[in-house]
């Protein structure tokens, strides 16, 4: 029941954030935030959870009907918990909580946001960021086009068939950077910050192959002049398909390369080892970058492209690898003073469209951590 009600609680949300809720569905997402400030500073944390349990189940229920969305009594407490999903104010921790976090909003950084720079094939680079809208490069017939705030289209002109594949572009995101691009051949891609993507203008009759550093999601295309197998390279393993969804996290400074797969099937090969291993939807296979050792496991793939609609969402996850996800996304330096327990763990979910300020105090509710924020650098202490 949890899950199923976090999920349509989070889905009424991301439309609310991408403009696209009805009158009736803003209606209960502003009542969330209202009774949230009227609430959040008379509940205590066990409280809080006590009713975020109760409403999961209301929301359920609610959702659930054909007709009539309208906040009822129970909602009303419950909606503390739901708001707080979307601006990111629930964090649990095990073993214990405390009531109070200090603020950091007198030294806060701010978002991340849609940055790249893109590289063409005779070295010009174009800043994603500042370019306006409309054809922004024209290269062996293709018509590179800035669609949007985030978004990178790729119009070939012409039979594919009968067009080689000589030039290559390059797509980067700086840290606190994002961004979205449509390939030559329909394929979309979301590139995480800190990442880069080396793509050919053309893509060849025989393959459709890319480079990929650090994190994207994938959404392959299909429909192609035959059945091309679309490849993704990264330093350690060859992720091939022909069309399907999927996510790979190649950063150089994760300990593990990660393929998500969320529908079709995927082909993963590891060249250093000579191993290779099919995923099925919800597989993710891990390659350890010390030991070579490859694991296959079942996980579930919302939370591993939550980052692509927007959100962190932090699964039983160590203080460290937190961290790194947030230096990634705000441009921010992480150092650690003391010793933080191995044992401690943290789960939540959080908007990454909120400043670090917000992140950083609800870690600090569960008592286990604390920062100090100098200029852009972090100081992470027990």
């Amino acid at each position: 029941m949890e899950g199923n009600s976090m999920k349509k609680a989070t889905d009424l949300l991301d439309k609310y954030n991408s403009g696209i809720a009805t009158e009736e569905e803003k209606t209960i997402v502003e009542s969330w935030y209202l009774k949230y400030e009227a609430a959040a500073a008379d509940l205590s944390p066990q409280k809080l959870e006590e009713e975020y349990l109760l409403g999961l189940d209301g929301l359920s229920r609610h959702m659930d009907r054909p007709s009539s969305l309208k906040l009822w009594p129970r909602m009303a407490a419950a909606a503390v918990l739901f708001l707080a999903l979307s601006i990111g104010v629930f964090f649990t921790f095990r073993p214990a909580l405390k009531q109070e976090a200090i603020s950091y909003r007198h030294n806060d950084i701010g978002i991340g946001g849609n940055r790249a720079v893109l590289t063409l094939a005779d070295g010009r680079k174009i800043s994603l960021t500042d370019a306006a809208r409309g054809v922004i490069a024209e290269e062996s017939g293709i018509k590179v086009t800035k669609a949007g705030d985030g978004q990178l289209i790729y119009v070939q002109k012409g039979d594919p068939q009968g067009q080689k594949q000589l030039a290559c572009n390059t797509i980067t995101t700086p840290k606190g950077g994002q961004y979205q691009i449509t390939l030559p051949d329909g394929t979309k891609v979301w590139l995480n910050a800190a990442s880069s993507l080396v793509y050919p203008t053309v893509f060849s009759a025989a393959q459709r192959k890319v480079i990929l550093k650090g994190e994207a999601y994938f959404e392959v295309a299909k429909q192609f002049p035959k059945k091309v197998p679309f490849i993704v390279q990264t330093d350690r393993a060859e992720v091939e398909v022909l069309g399907t969804h999927f996510n790979v996290n190649a950063y150089d400074n994760e300990p593990f390369t990660k393929t998500t797969l969320l529908e079709g099937k995927v082909r993963v090969s590891y060249p250093e080892t000579d191993q290779a291993i099919v995923l099925s939807p919800n597989q993710q296979a891990w390659n350890n970058k010390k030991t070579d050792l490859i694991r296959v496991i079942t996980v579930d793939p919302e939370s591993e492209v939550a980052w692509q609609k927007g959100w962190f969402m932090f699964n039983d996850e160590r203080i460290e690898s937190i961290m790194r996800k947030i230096a990634r996304w705000y441009d921010v330096d992480v150092v650690y003073e003391g010793k933080i327990t191995a044992q401690q763990v943290f789960g939540g979910t959080v908007n990454r469209f909120e400043n670090v300020s917000k992140v950083l105090e609800m870690l600090e509710l569960t008592n286990a951590v604390h920062f100090k924020i100098e200029g852009r650098k972090i100081t992470v202490m027990p």
